[in-house]
């Protein structure tokens, strides 16, 4: 499945303040991750199907966003930590970042 950036010029400081909103999202495979807290740039989560905390690095996150064309899971591992792929791609499609194509 293919996706496309609704908003690809998005700043930082935009994508963090819109993310800091969040309280719950999916994968795009439906997993539920809860959002526990935000400070600066990391997002920490607990993965609802297993109960285990992540944390996650947002600016990774809007890094990889501003730079692929492929949203792959697989294509966030320059980015984001391992453990994180699959929320990476789940908040962006989350936040109307991304649409499928």
């Amino acid at each position: 499945m293919s996706y496309v950036k609704k908003r690809p010029d998005i700043s930082l400081e935009e994508f963090l303040k819109e993310a800091k909103k969040v309280k719950a999202f999916k994968s795009k495979t439906g997993k539920s991750y809860e959002v526990v807290t935000v400070e600066g740039s990391m997002m920490h989560i607990i993965r609802e199907h297993t109960g285990k905390p992540s944390p996650m690095n947002l600016e990774g996150v809007w890094n990889a966003y501003r730079k692929l064309d492929n949203f792959t899971t697989k294509n966030f591992a320059p980015y984001v930590v391992s453990r994180t792929h699959s929320p990476s791609l789940g908040l962006l499609i989350h936040l109307g970042l991304l649409e499928r194509n």
